[in-house]
């Protein structure tokens, strides 16, 4: 498995919208594995994904994922150190969203995982697995992205 992840997708929704599902709680609450995002949008800003009830029954704490800001151009990037605090140990790898609009409203949407500073770990956020036990990885995470944003509910619903 490769220590550098890249996943594109299109989704029929603006830039702005998209930048909104991805960095506001009233949006990641509601696509990929929820959560409310807690983040400061500068350099060097706090970042964290803080877990879900259903996380804390498994065992979790309330933080599910914690890093900082690397860097942020809203709302066409955003790089964050990213730490998931079920894998204690794990150094912080780099995750990066960038977001491109096309006329008529379609945004690709680039994410990049730069797992280099934690070799070997890349089959656990690759996903495959069944999502509904926790694998479905970036994909899946993408793909509920896109249902909500395209639908208005996700995956689940």
């Amino acid at each position: 498995m490769s220590d550098l992840q890249v996943y594109t997708v299109y989704i029929k929704a603006p830039k702005d919208k998209v930048w909104e599902a991805i960095t506001t709680p009233e949006y990641t609450r509601k696509w990929g594995y929820g959560g409310d995002i807690d983040v400061e949008l500068t350099p060097g800003g706090r970042y964290r994904n803080l877990s879900t009830d259903e996380m804390k029954a498994m065992g979790m704490g309330d933080v599910a994922v914690e890093g900082e800001v690397v860097d942020v151009e809203a709302p066409n990037r955003l790089a964050l150190s990213w730490q998931p605090t079920w894998m204690p140990g794990l150094a912080a790898t780099l995750l990066t969203w960038e977001l491109t609009e096309y006329p008529g409203g379609l945004t690709k949407v680039v994410l990049t995982h730069d797992l280099s500073a934690a070799p070997g770990s890349g089959a656990e956020f690759a996903g495959g697995h069944d999502p509904a036990q926790g694998g479905g990885g970036w994909p899946w995470v993408l793909s509920d992205l896109k249902t909500l944003l395209e639908s208005g509910s996700n995956m689940s619903a």
